[in-house]
């Protein structure tokens, strides 16, 4: 009798602990707050989540900035839209307080005068859509601004190379030409700047990266990609790392990993000195051509150390786009991500590593977000019928409506 009921006992024990963890892991609160059971999810989700594999995908809310609709979508795992924010940005981060730093002007929003007249602006929006916090500047900000520890906040904007430095340029076609670069500028939350770095400061006006400065004939296309110079896409900010606790100095904490796109090339910048101590062209079939979203996976997920770039192809390898994570000391390739034909963003895109190992690719040219796990299963996939720029995965309980 006593062994029946010990039984039983450890029977109902295992039945609670189960109750426990598929209550835990199978599900999220959806819009009305509601638990949304993973099993019932084929019945639920929304119809452009076309692959869903609960068991294996990370869960949390995903931000899919639209490009065309003035929209800042805000998905739960079952792709159903949690929230909206009605503006057009070529960039979103939800911050810890559930509000969103934008740079505005995607290229559908820089035709429409109400988005064009926000180029220089750096906003801030709650929940609700309320401008909190704004930077204004005197040129057009573009693709990237992050939020430091410290309140403030680094931004990349478009500017042109002096007369005085275009006067260097050893080809008489490409010096007549007008040259426009970048600058990462940072300026704390009442809008003064600490630090300002200027790409004609610090890099050879005659060097264009590894393609090189290719003298083109006068067509408008090729005469517009000979004067974009640079075209820094991101600005990755090194963490806390491994690497930089072993002695090695160029992955200082706070240091900027970036992409100047028409470079094909990575390069870390040296905050303190503003010299470029490190480079990365790649080996993958050909190497990095374009390239997007270069970061440095910070510690406490899978691949701490390592850095992860989208690389869009284009050139090199038209018409396939990788993912590449990347041993930054020895420069060798640790994981990548080859779908073929299957995975190609001409130019955008990026790559985030999830905490259960899986990692989160924005193929933002055809509106596709895919979550792929280490084996390369696509257990996630959210087709729009809009272009997206970058979108992103938070955890639930990231901020106080994401619990």
């Amino acid at each position: 009798m006593k062994s029946s009921l010990r039984l039983f006992s450890e029977i109902a024990v295992i039945i609670g602990l189960s109750g426990i963890i598929a209550f835990k892991y199978s599900g999220i609160h959806s819009k009305d707050g509601e638990i949304s059971s993973l099993n019932q999810s084929s019945a639920k989700r929304d119809s452009r989540l076309t692959i869903f594999k609960p068991y294996k995908v990370f869960p949390g809310y995903t931000l899919v900035p639209e490009e065309g609709t003035a929209k800042v979508l805000l998905l739960d795992i079952f792709g159903r839209t949690k929230h909206v924010w009605n503006v057009d940005v070529d960039r979103a981060r939800l911050l810890p307080n559930c509000n969103l730093l934008v740079v505005h002007g995607s290229k559908w929003g820089i035709t429409q005068p109400k988005w064009n007249a926000l180029r220089p602006v750096i906003r801030e929006y709650d929940w609700d859509g309320k401008v909190v916090w704004e930077y204004k500047g005197t040129e057009p900000a573009h693709h990237e601004a992050v939020r430091l520890e410290n309140g403030n906040t680094i931004f990349l904007h478009r500017t042109m190379v002096p007369e005085a430095i275009r006067e260097k340029i050893t080809d008489a076609y490409r010096r007549s030409l007008k040259i426009k670069t970048d600058s990462f500028q940072e300026v704390t939350p009442d809008g003064k700047t600490v630090w300002h770095w200027h790409a004609y400061e610090h890099l050879d006006i005659n060097n264009c990266g590894k393609p090189g400065c290719t003298r083109y004939d006068d067509k408008p296309l090729k005469k517009k990609k000979l004067s974009d110079w640079t075209h820094f896409n991101s600005i990755g900010v090194i963490p806390p790392n491994k690497w930089f606790r072993a002695g090695d100095k160029r992955f200082k904490p706070g240091n900027i990993l970036t992409v100047p796109r028409n470079w094909w090339t990575a390069i870390i910048i040296d905050k303190e000195s503003g010299d470029v101590v490190w480079e990365y062209t790649g080996d993958y079939k050909g190497g990095l051509g374009g390239g997007h979203e270069a970061h440095m996976i910070r510690e406490g997920l899978p691949g701490a150390g390592n850095v992860l770039i989208f690389d869009n192809g284009s050139v090199v390898h038209p018409g396939e786009s990788f993912v590449l994570e990347i041993n930054p000391v020895t420069k060798k390739t640790v994981w990548v991500l080859d779908l073929g034909k299957k995975l190609y963003s001409k130019a955008a895109g990026s790559a985030q590593r999830l905490p259960n190992g899986n990692t989160l690719v924005s193929e933002d040219k055809t509106g596709r977000v895919l979550e792929v796990t280490p084996q390369k299963e696509v257990v996630w996939e959210f087709r729009n019928s809009y272009e997206t720029n970058r979108a992103k995965r938070y955890p639930i309980g990231y901020c106080p409506r994401l619990k």
